[in-house]
């Protein structure tokens, strides 16, 4: 059975994770990994400590999940640098997710197992779902799935999981597009009768966009809600997450250098800092887009 993988500090923070992790684990019959990364330094007794109380912690946190009724609940303890342990356990033990919490306070440079967040998305070769702080969230709870689109191949490579996540359980997905404003420069060299014919223009283009991929899903008996609005992207996928308080949003990066180069910019590291709801980032290869 195949893992969704949990790192973990031995910190409360980095715990708060584990409730959606085991609903996950339970709604689609997936086991769960726990770990806890250790990089060797001191002597050999303080390792040998340190090992110890490590594997007690997972040990505990193991024994309290098969208590609540879930089967398959493993722990390792994997000594290398967090982010090298997290996606190396991912990758050796057939991990179909990754699950982790961040601080929350200044956005990916504050990840609470260390600086790794943006190391781990890079890196995964699976999807990575981030929690920012405190896990506001009850069992039951996702219900619907916003998906941020930009009219790309790779804005959509996040989909394929989507339809995973969705299709047992009925989820509504949620297409969310936002058509940027122009430019200041742009606008100054056109007339406002201008500007407005070539918002219209886009604005229609992002409608007709989505309603090209919803029918394709619809296709596949899910239920989707295509929805256009107007703003720069960051604000308007953190309004709608504030307003409809879906369960998750779902979204693609580029992978190649880090979070510093989301497919949308720089729109995830905001989204995540002010997100009221988990955040899923699942990293966009060019082999992984889809056609269209």
């Amino acid at each position: 059975m195949t893992p969704i993988l949990v790192p973990l500090d031995g910190s409360r923070l980095s715990e708060a994770i584990i409730p959606m992790a085991e609903a996950l684990a339970r709604d689609y019959e997936a086991g769960l990994l726990l770990v806890r990364a250790l990089h060797p330094r001191g002597s050999l007794d303080a390792e040998v400590a340190i090992q110890k109380e490590a594997e007690g912690y997972l040990a505990t946190l193991a024994g309290d999940l098969e208590a609540r009724g879930l089967p398959n609940v493993r722990w390792k303890v994997w000594y290398d640098h967090p982010d090298r342990a997290i996606v190396d356990a991912a990758r050796h033990n057939g991990a179909t997710l990754i699950a982790m919490t961040t601080h929350g306070r200044g956005g990916l440079g504050r990840v609470l197992l260390g600086s790794v967040a943006e190391s781990v998305v890079r890196r995964s070769p699976v999807p990575v779902l981030l929690v920012r702080g405190e896990l506001s969230w009850t069992p039951g709870a996702i219900g619907r799935i916003v998906v941020p689109l930009d009219g790309s191949e790779r804005s959509e490579a996040v989909l394929p999981l989507v339809e995973r996540l969705a299709g047992p359980f009925d989820f509504t997905i949620d297409l969310l597009q936002a058509v940027e404003p122009l430019t200041p420069a742009a606008a100054a060299e056109l007339s406002m009768e201008s500007s407005d014919h070539i918002m219209g223009l886009r604005l229609a283009d992002a409608d007709a966009y989505l309603a090209k991929v919803a029918a394709a899903l619809e296709a596949k008996g899910l239920r989707v809600r295509p929805e256009v609005r107007f703003g720069p992207a960051a604000q308007v996928i953190l309004e709608y997450a504030r307003r409809e308080r879906p369960g998750l949003v779902a979204m693609s990066t580029h992978g190649r250098s880090g979070l510093n180069r989301l497919l949308l910019g720089s729109v995830a590291e905001h989204v995540l800092r002010g997100a009221p709801v988990p955040l899923l980032l699942w990293k966009a290869a060019a082999a992984h887009a889809t056609g269209r």
